[in-house]
């Protein structure tokens, strides 16, 4: 075959094109540390580094979601706690207002510490985590319980003595007492009431009867029941903390104050028994206090062996996103020792070829001729 120099000048200019090309490459390798840049590179190693980013993307969003539940676990123990002491204040009035040497007045101040200890209750179980309810269930943007200062009853005399109504601190003129058919009494001629204490009794003079069914209704000064204003409170709130892994953060209000003892109603009647100077109901609802305590301090263990379920999916998660890194850098990270030996080759080899072209590019055939 006929070589021409036009010929050989191509050919010494690829070559020097493709030596620069690899120089660049060498360069671009060194200066970004990556061995793998583009998928021409190494399309097997582009391929399994793509998997392993998948995986750490959704490690990273585990770990989102780890961190948020750790959160509202977190704000829920510490309203838990918070229900502990709480209860635990109400132990410390009920003994005391259970001895049989404190007075009536003592009782009442007494009765007005409960009273701040159901407030406090019914804001603990309102404790929101950012711009949710812990305790509402699946209603966590729905407030779940307040108090109330209105009841309704139902009653009947058995004689002309006085007879408790449902709660004490009742409001004056707020009284309505009627029978089945719609018929309303007269306060002062039928019945007349203790506001303070929270009694009723018949006048014997009226014409309300013993034996008889009769409707009360009335406002307090005190808290006289905790609605709930969602639905329910037993629908779960998940975290996917793993691939295929969700976990609850979240402990239903109903399971915490409800779930065998009913702890406001507790705080409440134990408040109304020290307004009526009544010590040995006060003591007699000492069992009760003792199981609202187990079971709020039992919702409180299981929160903890939540948060440490998390704690140790956090620790995995990092270990696992520790060991993925290691394998992309692996397929994608350059050998820098390795790379600027190359480099220098490539270089030499480069200069070589430019230097090698030079001389072939300006000979002639004037150089021949004698």
């Amino acid at each position: 075959m006929r070589v021409t120099a036009a010929m050989v000048r191509r050919r010494m200019l690829y070559n020097v094109s493709t030596a620069l090309e690899v120089l660049q490459t060498r360069q671009s390798q060194l200066a970004s540390g990556k061995r793998v840049m583009r998928p021409s590179d190494d399309p097997v190693a582009i391929s399994k580094s793509l998997n392993l980013k998948g995986l750490l993307r959704d490690n990273e969003q585990f770990t989102r979601n780890i961190d948020d539940g750790l959160g509202w676990l977190t704000t829920t123990e510490a309203a838990l706690q918070d229900m502990v002491s709480i209860v635990t204040e109400l132990k410390e009035a009920a003994v005391a207002g259970a001895n049989d040497a404190m007075g009536a007045d003592e009782r009442e101040a007494l009765a007005q510490q409960v009273e701040s200890l159901i407030e406090r209750l019914i804001d603990s179980a309102n404790t929101k985590y950012g711009d949710r309810y812990v305790f509402a269930g699946t209603h966590t943007l729905t407030k779940p319980y307040s108090g109330t200062y209105s009841a309704e009853e139902t009653f009947s005399f058995t004689d002309d003595d006085w007879l408790d109504l449902g709660h004490a601190g009742i409001e004056p003129g707020s009284v309505v007492v009627s029978n089945g058919l719609g018929l309303v009494y007269t306060e002062g001629v039928d019945y007349e009431i203790d506001y303070a204490d929270g009694r009723i009794r018949r006048l014997p003079g009226g014409s309300m009867a013993t034996g008889v069914g009769y409707t009360v209704s009335y406002d307090s000064a005190n808290i006289t029941g905790v609605r709930l204003n969602v639905p329910d409170t037993t629908g779960l709130v998940n975290r996917e903390i793993a691939q295929g892994v969700r976990e609850p953060v979240n402990l239903g209000g109903d399971e915490i104050l409800d779930s065998g003892t009913d702890v406001f109603s507790v705080l409440i009647d134990i408040r109304d028994k020290l307004y009526r100077n009544d010590g040995s109901g006060v003591g007699a609802m000492l069992d009760d206090v003792e199981a609202a305590l187990d079971q709020i301090t039992t919702a409180l263990g299981k929160t903890g062996a939540v948060s440490k379920s998390f704690a140790l999916a956090a620790a995995r998660l990092d270990t696992e996103n520790t060991n993925l890194q290691a394998l992309i850098s692996k397929l994608e990270d350059a050998d820098i020792a390795e790379l600027a030996i190359s480099l220098q080759t490539k270089q030499a080899a480069y200069e070589a070829a430019l230097a090698t072209a030079a001389r072939i590019m300006n000979t002639t055939l004037l150089n021949y001729i004698r």
